[in-house]
């Protein structure tokens, strides 16, 4: 079928001269639910960043580094490919449409900041033309919501809702993100893939009562009397456009995250808008004694899993029977034994040897390859577990590694320790920090083209804000309790990836007052066989073992099989004799 055809007919009815299609929801998350996978339906892109421009006579897309190989596999032709941080899609209109021409829409998937860049007519579209064409589109989530119990939260809703409460400059706040709300109101669901979160709108007042815009499907008669007690009304989703026309006072909405059709509603109805970040960002972000101990227990159960999997691994003949689709299974399979496991927090990462140079490759039956005693494997992986939210990448030689993949290998593991052994004064930002982990790779001409770090939830979303350590500059502080990964790589396209990726938490130092550092978190050993031992410092050789040692004492007092840690041992006493 060709979708282009319909859709330029519909542009043409309407007067218009392009189409604007981002792939996100209602919600502006970065996991969506199989029925708001637009873009996917209409150009084949499965990434999870990704935009098109439909014009008359023109098809646009536009992604970031860690999908142009992807983007490249699986787009048609037709479509012209940009990296979004070469040529943003503001750009190519203001290049390709003249001042008079229309662009059409959908209110419900941008918001004020994202259209203030296009300086073209716009014109909002409801319903989105793209449903109507989606004639096999699936229906949307209907699980069951479920209240996150107090010992995993470590805080009751009643004590976060007065806390955000407090800093509200309007008599309510409108909030649209769903995992702000998951956070704020201790609620997880099954909406979308591997994040457990329930799509909902929530309006919080000065006194701490809310009330929730949800899909009343999801909530059992236990979630309405909980919510019910806590001060909240639970209210069809269907409702918040009138619900909004009634409220009185001023309001309070994040402009990066609300979707402009109710920010439109806000306006008609004359309610005094002010304009602030989400305020359940930072909150979020810093976890609490409870959370921070959560996360060390998932670490535990992942570190587990993940030492069982490389042992089952190395010891299998890899003579066609194992694959990337199959080994991914298998590591699944061993997190399921883990305990308070809920789901991954993403799909696996399963990339061998050229696939591993595809930054986030998605493994199918169709494009699975057997894994074989040569080249490397790059697993990146991640456990959504009741305490917590993990992501770990390793990088392995199956066969013998070249020099050149060992000097790669050993400069991603400079700047990935660099990172871990840094400290920094408070007020440090991540973007600040970002280069220590590039600079080995910088040494020799190379480098990579995404961030080094990520915020991460506590059984939430596995990339969270405001935190982060990348070349875009940033204005949030590193505070202690914060989570996020220190993940830097290297690929060379057609041949191999090397990503290393641990999660780690910002400490405060006790000996240097006002100054943090990182503690490391992840607890799965790193290929000795490909470290370049003359280019690692006695320093770093010393970081090394000592990271082993700690995986070998924390995992062999938990319920977990002695093999694997005796053969790490073996190996570290040959590394530190060379």
């Amino acid at each position: 079928m060709n979708k282009l055809k319909p859709l330029r007919e519909f542009i043409e009815h309407q007067g218009l001269s392009a189409l604007l299609i981002p792939r996100t929801d209602e919600f502006q998350g970065e996991y969506i639910a199989p029925c708001s996978q637009r873009l996917a339906w209409l150009t084949g892109f499965t990434g999870s960043a990704g935009f098109a421009i439909i014009s008359r006579d023109k098809a646009a897309f536009f992604t970031d580094g860690r999908y142009s190989l992807q983007a490249q596999q699986e787009l048609p032709s037709f479509y012209e490919r940009y990296n979004i941080s070469q040529k943003s899609p503001s750009q190519w209109v203001l290049e390709n449409l003249s001042t008079q021409d229309k662009v059409g829409y959908d209110p419900w998937l941008f918001t004020e900041a994202q259209l203030k860049k296009y300086e073209r007519p716009l014109v909002a579209l409801t319903p989105n033309p793209i449903d109507h064409l989606w004639v096999d589109r699936p229906s949307p989530p209907q699980d069951l919501m479920r209240r996150h119990p107090l010992k995993y939260a470590g805080e009751n809703d009643e004590s976060k809702r007065a806390r955000i409460a407090l800093t509200l400059e309007a008599d309510q706040l409108l909030l649209t993100s769903c995992d702000s709300i998951a956070w704020l109101l201790n609620i997880r669901g099954n909406d979308v893939p591997h994040v457990p979160l329930v799509h909902s709108i929530c309006l919080l007042r000065k006194d701490h009562t809310y009330d929730l815009f949800v899909d009343l499907r999801k909530a059992n008669d236990d979630v309405m009397k909980g919510l019910g007690k806590s001060g909240g009304r639970l209210i069809e989703m269907s409702q918040i456009l009138p619900h909004l026309k009634t409220i009185k006072g001023s309001c309070q909405i994040d402009p990066q995250t609300l979707p402009m059709i109710l920010l439109h509603t806000l306006e008609q109805a004359g309610i005094k808008i002010i304009r602030e970040s989400d305020p359940c960002l930072l909150p979020k972000a810093l976890k609490n004694a409870v959370e921070l101990k959560g996360a060390k227990h998932a670490h535990i159960q992942d570190g587990i899993a993940l030492n069982r999997f490389f042992e089952w691994l190395y010891a299998q003949p890899l003579e066609g029977e194992t694959t990337e689709l199959t080994a991914a299974q298998k590591l699944y399979e061993f997190r399921q034994e883990g305990n308070l496991l809920q789901d991954l927090s993403f799909e696996t990462i399963s990339g061998f040897g050229p696939h591993g140079a595809i930054i986030h490759y998605g493994v199918t039956p169709e494009s699975s390859i057997p894994l074989k005693r040569e080249g490397l494997y790059l697993l990146d992986s991640g456990g959504q577990y009741l305490t917590g939210t993990t992501d770990v990448t390793r990088t392995i030689a199956l066969g013998k590694p070249t020099a050149e993949q060992k000097d790669r290998y050993t400069r991603v593991l400079k700047g990935h320790i660099a990172l871990a052994q840094a400290i920094f004064p408070e007020g440090t930002t991540g973007s600040q920090l970002d280069s220590l982990a590039r600079q080995f790779l910088w040494q020799v001409g190379c480098d990579y083209d995404h961030g080094t770090g990520h915020g991460v939830g506590s059984y939430l979303s596995v990339h969270e804000g405001p935190q982060g350590i990348s070349k875009q500059a940033s204005a949030v502080p590193l505070k202690p309790g914060m989570i996020l990964s220190n993940e830097p790589g290297y690929y060379k396209e057609g041949e191999y990836g090397i990503r290393i990726e641990s999660l780690v938490t910002v400490i405060e130092l006790p000996h240097l007052k006002g100054f943090y550092g990182f503690e490391t978190l992840t607890l799965v050993p790193l290929d000795l066989n490909l470290i370049e031992d003359f280019l690692l410092t006695d320093q770093e050789s010393t970081w090394v073992k000592q990271y082993h040692e700690r995986i070998a004492q924390v995992l062999s007092s938990s319920v977990f099989s002695s093999k694997a840690i005796i053969a790490y041992e073996e190996n570290f006493n040959t590394f530190l004799s060379k």
